[in-house]
C-alpha cells in the first residue's frame, strides 16, 4: 500500500479498467457475429441461424432459401395446371391444404367434380376463403361473416388495407385465413301460388327430353355459356322471375349450397341425369322428396352464394360429369 494514494496506482487502476473494458467489447462481438461458434462448428450456408437475428426459411422442395421480410405476405396463391388422374382430394393434400380451401378459391361447387386436364387451379397456401368487399362492409363485419378475427385479416391483407385507416373499399378481394362461408338458415315456401307466381303448367314431355327452365320467364337474357371451368349456362332477367323444373324427376336437394351454390335447386331425373339450378333468392315452391313435371315452377332466381347479378346457373350433370346444357335443351 506503499503507492495506494500515489501516481503508480492510479495508472494501474486505468490500466486495468482499460484491460476489462476491452476484454467485454471483444466478448461482445465475437457472440453477436458468432465467429468462435463458426470456427468451432463450421459456419455454412445451410446452418438455419446466423448470429442470433438473422433467420431463413425454406418453404416446399423447389422454392429457393429466402429471408424472412417483416412486410412480408403471410401467404402465397399458387397456380396449378391439372394434370392426368388429378382429384381435388389428392391435389389438396400435396398442397397440405383443404379441400373445401380448392373449392371456395376456384368457384368450385362439387367436391367430386372431375377436373379436366389443363385447367388451372388457384391455390392458397393456407387454409381460408377469398372475399370480394361489398358496400358498407368492415374488417369486423367481414371477420363476423367469415367466423374469422379482424386481426387475421389485417395480417394477411396489408396489401390493399392500410392497418393505420382500416377502411375496406367496395369491390376489392381480400384473403381470410382459416375464413369460412356461412350457411344461412334454409327458408322453405309452401307451394301455394301468389299472384306474381304463374301457375305450372302441364307439358307433354316425352320421358327423358327436357325443356327450357325459364319458360315462364320471358325476357331473360342469355349471358354465359359452358366451358371447361364453368360447368352450366347463365340465364339472366333484372329483377329475377320464376325458374321451372326443365323435366320430370325428383327434388333431392331444395336449400342453401356452401360451395357457391347459394340458394339452389337439384332435380333427379333417373338414368344418372340430374339438374342444377343455382343462385335463387331463397323462395322455393318444393322441397326435398317432392315429384316434379317439366314446367313445374320450383323457386325464385336471385343472387346468392358465387354470384354478381341476379341470374339462374342451370347445370347439367350425367352419371357425375358436368355436361353442356345446350346439346340437350334449347335456351336461345
Amino acid at each position: 500500500m506503499f503507492w495506494g494514494r500515489g501516481t503508480f496506482y492510479r495508472n494501474s487502476f486505468h490500466i486495468v479498467i482499460a484491460i476489462v473494458t476491452i476484454s467485454i467489447l471483444v466478448t461482445g462481438i465475437s457472440t453477436k457475429l458468432n465467429v468462435f461458434g463458426a470456427q468451432a462448428n463450421g459456419l455454412g450456408l445451410n446452418d438455419p441461424t446466423i448470429g442470433q437475428d438473422d433467420v431463413f426459411s425454406q418453404s416446399g422442395t423447389s422454392q429457393a432459401l429466402v429471408l424472412i421480410q417483416g412486410d412480408a405476405y403471410d401467404y402465397t396463391v399458387d397456380k396449378y395446371e391439372v394434370q392426368q388422374g388429378d382429384t381435388l382430394s389428392s391435389i389438396a393434400q400435396n398442397y397440405g391444404v383443404n379441400v373445401k380451401t380448392l373449392m371456395w378459391a376456384n368457384n368450385i361447387s362439387n367436391q367430386n367434380v372431375a377436373l379436366t386436364v389443363g385447367q388451372v387451379l388457384k391455390i392458397p397456401s393456407v387454409d381460408g376463403v377469398f372475399y370480394t368487399v361489398k358496400k358498407d362492409d368492415t374488417v369486423d363485419s367481414v371477420a363476423k361473416t367469415t367466423k374469422s378475427t379482424p386481426s387475421d385479416i389485417l395480417d394477411f391483407n396489408t396489401n390493399v388495407i392500410d392497418v393505420e385507416n382500416p377502411v375496406l373499399t367496395e369491390g376489392v378481394q381480400l384473403f381470410i385465413p382459416g375464413g369460412q362461408i356461412i350457411i344461412p338458415t334454409p327458408v322453405y315456401v309452401q307451394p301455394i301460388y301468389s299472384v306474381s307466381a304463374p301457375p305450372s303448367v302441364n307439358y307433354n314431355i316425352p320421358q327423358g327430353e327436357f325443356i327450357n327452365p325459364l319458360i315462364n320467364c320471358p325476357g331473360y337474357v342469355y349471358i354465359r355459356g359452358f366451358t371447361s371451368t364453368h360447368y352450366g349456362v347463365d340465364m339472366a332477367k333484372a329483377g329475377g322471375c320464376w325458374v321451372s323444373a326443365a323435366g320430370d324427376g325428383v327434388v333431392t336437394k331444395a336449400g342453401w349450397g356452401s360451395m357457391g351454390e347459394g340458394w339452389h335447386v337439384v332435380i333427379d331425373h333417373g338414368n344418372g341425369v340430374k339438374t342444377w339450378y343455382l343462385h335463387s333468392n331463397g323462395q322455393f315452391k318444393v322441397k326435398a322428396g317432392d315429384q316434379v313435371k317439366a314446367g313445374q315452377i320450383i323457386m325464385y332466381m336471385g343472387c346468392t352464394g358465387n354470384c354478381t347479378g341476379t341470374h339462374l346457373h342451370f347445370a347439367f350433370w350425367i352419371n357425375g360429369q358436368p355436361k353442356n346444357p345446350e346439346n340437350y335443351v334449347k335456351l336461345r
